[in-house]
């Protein structure tokens, strides 16, 4: 009977473990707005997003400020911006409104379908280091997709407070199934190198998971011109980058576990 229930609650704990994973990262790295943020400051450093942002905030800039030759003043002060604490500083909170508007509950009235990320504060802070005496009150927006797309203000909304739940739902079934799996067992040793697959295994999944979410993630920025969508697929190939990083770690764990696991059983058997 002890065999049986202790291999009953492994099958469970292997299973828990398998979803753990992958849902505890989305939870912390993407539903949750500072692990989001972190996740994609990094990517403020690459040339790619500091090319594409200079050209939308030049061109908002010169649109704004009617004095002539401003161009040619607004542009080295734009490439001269990007390169300092500030614009990541800035970044952060352009990124931080695309989190809003995709997991926050979308706003009543007004159009829903496309996301636009508000650079006023980024074009008014090239201006001031021009000495132009002007100001914009903006709001001076960047469209990311297009109507029809099929991504909409909220669109994970729901998705992300599920997430969250079977995150800890399934942390706490792993825990408590496996530590009692390993009070039960007559044999610790062969359930803990089960666990440690469990734990390569969620490794896999992870990895897996993440492929999906690229290819999905893409699929929706489709719509948004050229720069806007490149920038896009660097986010989500940043993001996805981190999940495979942890997820390599994580299944390195699991073989450790697996290794122990063989190696208490042989000394027990001795």
């Amino acid at each position: 009977m002890r065999t049986f229930l202790s291999a009953i609650l492994t099958l469970v704990a292997m299973a828990a473990i398998v979803v753990a994973f992958p849902s505890l990262w989305v939870k912390e790295r993407l539903v949750d707005p500072e692990g989001f943020v972190a996740t994609v400051t990094p990517m403020a450093q690459d040339q790619r997003v500091k090319d594409y942002l200079a050209g939308e905030i030049s061109s908002a800039a010169e649109q704004q400020v009617t004095i002539p030759g401003a161009s040619a003043v607004i542009e080295p002060a734009v490439r001269a911006y990007t390169g300092t604490d500030q614009f990541e500083a800035d970044f952060v909170d352009v990124v931080s409104q695309q989190h809003a508007w995709l997991f926050d509950p979308p706003p009543p009235g007004g159009d829903n379908t496309v996301m636009e990320l508000d650079i006023t504060d980024m074009v008014n802070r090239v201006i001031a280091t021009t000495g132009i005496s002007a100001r914009v009150s903006g709001p001076i927006v960047v469209p990311l997709n297009r109507g029809g797309s099929g991504l909409e203000a909220g669109r994970y909304h729901e998705v992300g407070q599920q997430i969250t739940a079977l995150a800890y739902g399934s942390l706490v079934i792993a825990v408590a199934a496996g530590i009692l799996a390993l009070l039960i067992a007559r044999r610790r040793g062969t359930v803990l190198a089960w666990l440690g697959i469990g734990v390569v295994a969620s490794a896999v999944f992870a990895w897996a998971v993440g492929l999906f979410f690229a290819e999905r993630a893409k699929q929706e920025v489709e719509g948004a011109e050229n720069a806007g969508r490149e920038v896009a697929e660097l986010i989500i190939d940043g993001a996805v980058g981190d999940l495979h990083h942890l997820a390599l770690i994580v299944g390195a764990v699991g073989v450790g576990v697996v290794i122990v696991g063989f190696g208490a059983r042989v000394l027990a058997r001795r």
